[in-house]
């Protein structure tokens, strides 16, 4: 089952502007959520991103052809362009569980996207998502590609101290120190710092801020929310309102209540699924 202590990273800009939106969430194996849209011909395929510590791997579906792009985590909020008269099918991995292919680490994609080849995955995947029906066959076919590649990676001393550090992070909404890390954990302050970069591509400092700027993203976005935008930054780990405002006019470009209105104007209409899986 989900584990209702991973905050799943959301892309706010891209279910607001893309045409066509849609959204699987899946919340376990390593995968946040599939989702597709279109970019028509004629039409401005640039979305703005938002840091979300998650790595994205999108299938643009042409015409004629299909390319397939890699991107990490942006750092602050940057451009995210696609090409038009493509249909967009992607996965988003959950921080620290990205399956990158061997010729590619976590550092080439941190604040980049690269287009590979569309057989880095292994041959025939591409095919076979660029043939299936819809966005559910879609997901279902490259769920069980990345569960099995997944269960291949095992689980070693780096890994087990990674997820360790990654958990406490979620645990303490983003405001352990690395002082506590290096105590818990026994291992040297610049050791962990390593290991933690080496999967993440990112500092855990850098990654703290962003799950708190998540955390605070998916709060807002609640229909149902009431809470004056400083309760809700409190109740994300910030230590107050002004420590929040800094980094959500960095990250998002704009103020709470600004994001607020746009996201209750604009979100209507998109479809999101959730669907249930085990570890």
């Amino acid at each position: 089952m989900r584990d209702k202590k991973i905050i799943l990273p959301v892309q706010p800009y891209l279910l607001l502007d893309a045409d066509d939106y849609r959204e699987i969430r899946i919340g376990a194996v390593g995968i946040s959520n599939f989702y597709e849209f279109h970019v028509q011909r004629g039409e401005n395929g640039k979305f703005m991103a938002v840091p979300d510590g998650s790595t994205d791997l999108v299938f643009g579906i042409g015409e004629s052809d299909v390319k397939v792009y890699i991107g990490g985590t942006v750092l602050k909020l940057k451009e995210w362009k696609f090409e038009e008269g493509r249909y967009y099918f992607g996965v988003r991995f959950l921080p620290g569980r990205s399956i990158l292919p061997e010729s590619i680490s976590i550092h080439d994609v941190v604040n980049a996207d690269l287009e590979i080849d569309r057989n880095e995955y292994g041959g025939g995947l591409t095919e076979q998502l660029a043939e299936a029906g819809d966005v559910r066959e879609r997901a279902e076919i490259l769920y069980q590609y990345l569960a099995k590649r997944g269960m291949r990676k095992g689980a070693d001393s780096h890994r087990l101290l990674e997820e360790y550090m990654r958990k406490r992070i979620y645990a303490t909404k983003g405001n352990i120190s690395i002082q506590m890390l290096s105590r818990e954990t026994g291992y040297s302050e610049c050791y962990i710092r390593k290991v933690f970069r080496q999967i993440h591509g990112i500092s855990p400092k850098e990654f703290e801020r962003f799950i708190r700027f998540q955390a605070f993203l998916n709060r807002i976005n609640e229909k149902k929310e009431t809470v004056s935008s400083e309760e809700a930054a409190l109740s994300c780990g910030y230590y107050d309102q002004s420590h929040m405002m800094k980094d959500f006019r960095m990250f998002a470009g704009t103020t709470p209540e600004k994001y607020r209105k746009l996201f209750r104007e604009r979100s209507e209409g998109h479809r999101i699924f959730e669907r249930r899986r085990g570890e």
